[in-house]
C-alpha cells in the first residue's frame, strides 16, 4: 500500500515507492511507451512500476524487466470493481494522454494517488491541461527538443528530476509462441526449422481501407523480392479482417510458390514478432509493425499518408536502414509513387545482400 501522506505535500522522488502508467489505446502506443518505462524505472529505481493498459496492447509489456505488472483494464463494471481494490495503493500516477481525456480524469480520482503526473496537455473539450489542478507535476510546455510522441514523454522524465537518454530505442523482450505455424504445413523448399528461416515481411493493409498498398504493387514487390533473393521466403502479415483476402491473393498470385507464406494471425498480436526478430526487412503502410521491426533493428520501408506532423510524432528513431514515402492525400494512401516503392525495395535488398545473413 502507498504510505500515508499529505496529498499537498511537495514532490519528493525519493518518497515514491508505487507508480501506476496510464496507458492505454492501440499496441504502436505502447510500443513508443517503452523508452519512457525504461527511464521511469531508472528515476525511481526501488519502485513497483505498473502499467494500466487495454486488452489489445498489454502483452506488449511481455518480459520488460522495467515493469512490475501490467494490468489490462476493460472499462466495464467489473473493471472499475477491480480498481477499486486498489485504490490508495500508488504514491504517484503517471497519464500519458497528451490531451484531456475524462476517462483518465475520473480513473485518477478513482485511485486516489498522492500525486499525479502527465505529459504536456493539449486542450479539449474547452479544458486545457495546464488549468487541472489533479495534475500536480506537469511540464508548462510541450517538449522543445523534437516533436515526436516518445520525446513528449520523455520530457516528463525530465520534469520529473531525471536526465533521460535522447538516443532512445524501442524495447521488445516478446519472444512470440514457438508452436505457431503459417496457413500450411512448412514447405519442402528449406531443410530449416520455420523460426530459423531468414523472411522478408510484407504488408499490405493499415489500420482503415484508405490506408492500404495497391495490389499490383503487392505482386510486383513480391516478385522482386523472390527474384533477387532465391534462397530467400516471403511472410504476408495480416490482421483477423485480412487474413481471408490476402489468402485468396496467395492461391492467385503464387500458387505453387511454397517461399511465400500468409501469416495466420492469433489471439495476441505480439505473436508475429518470433518472425519480425529475424526478418531481413519489412515494407509496410504505418502499423505497429512498423515499431515492432524497428525495436528488433529490422530495416523497413515505410509509407505514410502525407501528414507532416504525424509523420513527426510517430516516425520510429532511426537504428537501422529506413526509406520512407508519402501519399499525396492526409488521410490515405492514395497517390504514393510505385516506383519509387520498387526502387526502395531494390535499395533495401542491396543493403542487406551487402550485410550477409
Amino acid at each position: 500500500m502507498a504510505r500515508r501522506l499529505p496529498r499537498d505535500r511537495p514532490f519528493d522522488k525519493s518518497r515514491v515507492r508505487t507508480v501506476l502508467v496510464l496507458r492505454f489505446d492501440r499496441i504502436g502506443d505502447m510500443i513508443v511507451t517503452t523508452p519512457f518505462l525504461k527511464e521511469l524505472k531508472q528515476l525511481f529505481n526501488s519502485a513497483a512500476i505498473e502499467v494500466l493498459s487495454g486488452h489489445l496492447n498489454a502483452s506488449v509489456l511481455n518480459k520488460n524487466p522495467d515493469v512490475s505488472r501490467a494490468l489490462s483494464w476493460r472499462p466495464d463494471a467489473v473493471g472499475f470493481l477491480s480498481l477499486l481494490m486498489r485504490r490508495g495503493k500508488y504514491d504517484l500516477i503517471i497519464d500519458l494522454n497528451h490531451s484531456v481525456i475524462w476517462r483518465d480524469l475520473i480513473l485518477i480520482r478513482l485511485l486516489n494517488p498522492i500525486w499525479a503526473a502527465s505529459c504536456f496537455k493539449d486542450g479539449r473539450y474547452g479544458v486545457s491541461g495546464t488549468t487541472l489542478p489533479m495534475y500536480r507535476l506537469m511540464p508548462k510546455t510541450d517538449c522543445l527538443w523534437s516533436k515526436s510522441i516518445t520525446a513528449k514523454y520523455l520530457s516528463l522524465i525530465e520534469h520529473l528530476g531525471g536526465e533521460p537518454n535522447r538516443n532512445y530505442s524501442y524495447q521488445l523482450f516478446y519472444q512470440g509462441r514457438p508452436g505457431h505455424v503459417f496457413e500450411a504445413p512448412p514447405p519442402s523448399a528449406s531443410n530449416k526449422p520455420i523460426a530459423a528461416r531468414r523472411y522478408w515481411v510484407v504488408n499490405q493493409s493499415g489500420g482503415r481501407p484508405s490506408m492500404c498498398l495497391e495490389a499490383d504493387h503487392m505482386k510486383s514487390m513480391i516478385d522482386l523480392f523472390l527474384r533477387r533473393d532465391e534462397q530467400g521466403h516471403i511472410l504476408w502479415a495480416t490482421s483477423p479482417d485480412t487474413y481471408r483476402q490476402v489468402w485468396r491473393c496467395k492461391l492467385k498470385w503464387f500458387p505453387k510458390e511454397d517461399r511465400v507464406h500468409v501469416y495466420k494471425p492469433t489471439k495476441d498480436p505480439m505473436d508475429i514478432c518470433m518472425f519480425l526478430k529475424r526478418a531481413r526487412g519489412l515494407v509496410s503502410p504505418d502499423t505497429s509493425l512498423i515499431h515492432m521491426a524497428n525495436a528488433f533493428c529490422v530495416p523497413t520501408i515505410t509509407v505514410f499518408a502525407d501528414e507532416s506532423d504525424l509523420f513527426e510524432q510517430w516516425c520510429p528513431p532511426s537504428k537501422s536502414w529506413q526509406s520512407h514515402l508519402f501519399s499525396k492525400d492526409s488521410k490515405s494512401l492514395i497517390g504514393y509513387d510505385g516506383q519509387a516503392l520498387m526502387e526502395s525495395v531494390e535499395q533495401m535488398i542491396q543493403y542487406c545482400t551487402a550485410l550477409g545473413d
